[in-house]
């Protein structure tokens, strides 16, 4: 799938729309299954090319790996996997290089393999996204790793051993990587200013259901090792990255929408921003519903920290609906100096946007048009999926291979509300 044409219908989204398993949760968890030797059933996967580019990863590895499909082909979101067969330690750089979330291999095949070979992780490219903390941790812990060009050679002699691991700043990856880790090694690990998001704590949730011994406390995660871990079943988290990018359609297309199958606790940094900029939020049981509360947008000023601040994953989509906003709207970005590319494109599209270092400043336009533009990552897929939603005309989106890594059929579940979306091969 290359490219998609948007046309707009000039008219409000509004329907209902489920949100899927969280993409963020569900990747570290397919790793997290490399340490048991048993079968675990995974419910309410996301049928996402990364998640099945992780389960490629596992595969290569010798586990078996099963997204079970009904007799129409459609995904019913259960994945199996079984890690009792892993007979290979070795990665290949072409299978490393489609998903980010590679990296996080390295603390579950040293714990219960003692060995690894892999390359540098793919993923988006939104900025560096170093891996020296994963790398010193597991040092620290006892492993030896060699990194070569792109390659990356761990190994430990017997266990990994159980530390007081500090990271000098908050690593989402490098926490998870370290609590799997531990899982196996010997004694206890203390990991002091860990990543706290509620996908962090769905991985300790599955862990702990297979037995792990792990306790979180204030600003520091404890793991005491075990021998082994038994297999599992564990539901995935709902998406809240989804969640919000399909509030701003509601909202950027002045429209209302039914989100289903979704946590509002989860989402409080993202809800607290679409109210600022207008967002009209009635919440029920497992779903919202969301429109606009005035006849425009309101500009905002927003920084992107991590959890619980707001997320970096969802700095170009409020981008976009910025662009239509009754004034000027700042949106610092904090977390990854490569991640206002869709500004580019935007611009294209009609809007006023400059950037002054990681400070985006954007002044609200009255109307976006139509433009032939390119994707060149995931987020920024959405950002102009939502642009386009209201650009006068047709819309033509290039490299929309990006959006389809961290959202289910996007373009069906537009379309059941009002949008008018074509796929392009």
């Amino acid at each position: 799938m290359h490219k998609i044409i948007i046309k707009n219908n000039y008219k409000p989204l509004v329907g209902n729309v489920r949100i899927n398993g969280a993409k963020n949760a569900i990747l570290p968890i397919i790793a997290a299954s490399i340490l048991c030797s048993s079968p675990v059933i995974l419910f309410n996967v996301p049928d996402i090319t990364d998640v099945h580019s992780m389960s490629m990863l596992l595969t290569s590895l010798g586990a078996e790996v099963n997204f079970i499909r009904n007799r129409n082909y459609k995904a019913n979101h259960t994945l199996e996997i079984d890690c009792s067969k892993i007979n290979n330690h070795i990665i290949s750089s072409e299978t490393a290089s489609k998903v980010r979330t590679s990296i996080l291999l390295l603390g579950p095949m040293l714990s219960r393999f003692g060995k690894i070979n892999t390359s540098f992780p793919g993923g988006c490219n939104i900025g560096t996204r170093l891996i020296d903390m994963h790398i010193k941790a597991l040092e620290e812990m006892g492993a030896k790793i060699v990194v070569d060009e792109n390659n990356i050679t761990a190994t430990v002699e017997g266990k990994l051993q159980g530390k007081g691991i500090s990271f000098e700043r908050v690593s989402v990856g490098a926490t998870q990587n370290i609590i799997m880790a531990a899982i196996l090694a010997e004694g206890v690990t203390v990991i002091y200013n860990p990543a706290i998001e509620p996908e962090i704590c769905n991985l300790i949730e599955f862990l702990i259901k297979m037995g792990a011994n792990i306790t979180i406390q204030e600003n520091k995660i404890i793991i005491t090792g075990v021998e082994k871990l038994n297999g599992c079943s564990h539901k995935i988290i709902p998406d809240r990255i989804e969640a919000g990018t399909y509030s701003l359609a509601a909202i950027i297309t002045d429209g209302e929408l039914t989100l289903e199958e979704v946590s509002l606790p989860d989402m409080k940094c993202v809800v607290d921003q679409l109210k600022a900029i207008g967002a009209k939020i009635k919440p029920s049981k497992n779903s919202i519903i969301i429109s606009r509360e005035n006849c425009h947008v309101e500009p905002v000023n927003v920084s992107t920290n991590p959890y619980p601040c707001f997320p970096s994953d969802m700095q170009p989509q409020l981008t976009s609906v910025l662009c239509i906003a009754n004034g000027v709207s700042t949106i610092e970005e904090n977390l990854y100096n490569n991640r206002f590319t869709h500004v580019h494109e935007l611009k294209k599209a009609g809007a006023n946007i400059s950037i002054e270092e990681n400070r985006a400043i954007i002044t609200g336009t009255k109307k976006l048009c139509s433009s032939n533009l390119y994707a060149n990552d995931l987020r920024s897929a959405a950002a102009l999926v939502l642009a386009s939603l209201v650009a006068e005309g047709a819309t033509v989106i290039n490299n929309c291979s990006h959006l389809y890594r961290g959202y289910e059929v996007m373009h069906e579940k537009l379309n059941m509300c009002g949008a008018n979306i074509s796929l392009l091969t």
